[in-house]
């Protein structure tokens, strides 16, 4: 009865926070269930299929380390929803203890899909310019390939990067033009987590209508001046004057 009742004055002063990273973690709860601590908690992702590492940390270490005797939504691949549910074994982790506790959920993001936001479909980018590839999804400091493909074959590998979010695209200008590429984003370490963009076309740097238009012009004011000359009729030349005959003796 004694240890019981220590228990449950440990239980009734059991504080929980939530390490709100990104506001992942909301609406943190607990109650006690014999010798168990339950833990309720709302957990929110940016885009479906993200996956989170969920640990619960103790004052009773100064939160240092993890505890271990838990059981439920907690640990690798965590998915979002709501009313996520931990089960503590206290009196198994840290026996009896009398005054007040600190408990801390934290969620680390552990996978994301990513999908490319930029180029979109309908999009044109011309050879020679700079373009911003931009998207969401991703791990923070992993390493993502940026690449160019044309129809279902690889062009080539633009860069490989960081994960920011954004990289910056000079566009060679050997590039052919055309209406059927795409940008493919993959993880470096997981190449199964990948995204192609919507279609998009690449243009020359100078329409060839422009590259064209001064032929046109010499051409038209060619144009206006043998109009011009078939228009208007010039006076008649003068007669040229009577020239002596030829003496030749």
């Amino acid at each position: 009865m004694k240890k019981q009742s220590t228990l449950g004055f440990l239980l009734a002063f059991v504080m929980l926070s939530g390490l709100l990273k990104a506001q992942e973690i909301t609406n943190v709860r607990a109650e006690t269930k014999g010798n168990l601590v339950i833990i309720r908690y709302d957990l929110a992702g940016k885009l479906t299929g993200q996956l989170f590492n969920v640990k619960v940390f103790s004052s009773h270490n100064t939160m240092q380390e993890p505890l271990v005797y838990v059981r439920g939504d907690v640990g690798m691949n965590v998915v979002p929803g709501r009313n996520k549910k931990i089960e503590w074994g206290a009196k198994k982790e840290i026996g009896t203890f009398d005054g007040e506790l600190n408990l801390k959920l934290e969620a680390t993001l552990v996978f994301s899909p990513m999908i490319v936001k930029t180029p979109t479909e309908d999009t044109y980018i011309r050879r020679g310019r700079a373009y911003d590839i931009t998207w969401d999804g991703g791990v923070e400091q992993e390493n993502l390939q940026v690449e160019l493909w044309k129809d279902s074959t690889l062009s080539f590998i633009i860069t490989r990067t960081p994960n920011a979010g954004k990289y910056t695209w000079e566009l060679p200008l050997t590039l052919a033009p055309g209406d059927v590429y795409k940008i493919r984003l993959m993880s470096v370490n997981s190449p199964t987590n990948f995204h192609f963009s919507e279609p998009f076309e690449i243009r020359r740097k100078i329409p060839t209508a422009l590259k064209l238009a001064p032929v046109g012009v010499v051409v038209g004011i060619g144009t206006w001046l043998l109009l011009k000359g078939l228009l208007y009729e010039e006076p008649p030349l003068p007669s040229p004057p009577n020239t002596p005959p030829n003496d030749n003796g």
